[in-house]
């Protein structure tokens, strides 16, 4: 009868440690796959009045581009109309490419506010003349 219960101890003891390694090992991969998902901005120009954005997706899955808002925040008055938008979805580690016209006179700096589904929002500054 001793000899039985030492090995239902350890046995015991053995599940509970697979167990909380389980249940660590799943806590921790959720915080990093939440922490890599995003975009950003690979690169941005003014050509003619235009705004042109490369986004960039950081994470592990597509983004679908009707998911991600761009609000366009200065010049006042100006609102962002896209001209031109990206394929339906942004693949993973890939850039599209969003356009849309700043109007106005002069030099003036035009401001993106871009938020996607999962993931921090991004400010984007171009300067069109």
């Amino acid at each position: 009868m001793k000899g039985i219960s030492t090995i239902v101890a350890t046995l015991l003891m053995l599940l509970i440690t697979i167990a909380l390694a389980g249940m660590a090992y799943m806590y921790i991969s959720g915080i990093f796959t939440r922490e890599t998902q995003g975009i950003e901005i690979a690169d941005s120009w003014c050509s003619a009045g235009t705004v042109n954005l490369k986004i960039r997706n950081l994470g592990t899955q597509s983004i679908g581009i009707n998911n991600v808002s761009i609000i366009q925040t200065a010049p006042s008055g100006d609102s962002a109309s896209p001209t031109t938008c990206c394929a339906s979805a942004i693949d993973a580690g890939q850039t599209q490419l969003y356009t849309d016209s700043c109007t106005g006179t002069g030099s003036r700096n035009c401001v993106y506010r871009l938020t996607p589904p999962v993931g921090r929002s991004i400010e984007a500054t171009v300067t069109c003349t």
